[in-house]
């Protein structure tokens, strides 16, 4: 059926998504936060993950 197909190319793509920015974020931490022990803040994470996973246009239309 067309609907699991789907649904099951959307499951894989949020894990492929979810993989990317756990890689993405252990090694934010690592090189720029000393492996966690800087705090980061709320903002501070947005600002980083929408300057990596959002493409320009769209972050335009979000401020």
């Amino acid at each position: 059926m067309q609907t699991q197909a789907h649904t099951q190319a959307a499951l894989q793509a949020q894990l492929e998504a979810q993989e990317r920015v756990d890689v993405w974020w252990s090694l934010l931490l690592r090189t720029r936060f000393e492996d966690g022990a800087v705090e980061v803040a709320w903002d501070e994470f947005v600002r980083l993950f929408r300057a990596k996973f959002v493409i320009e246009h769209i972050q335009d239309k979000m401020e």
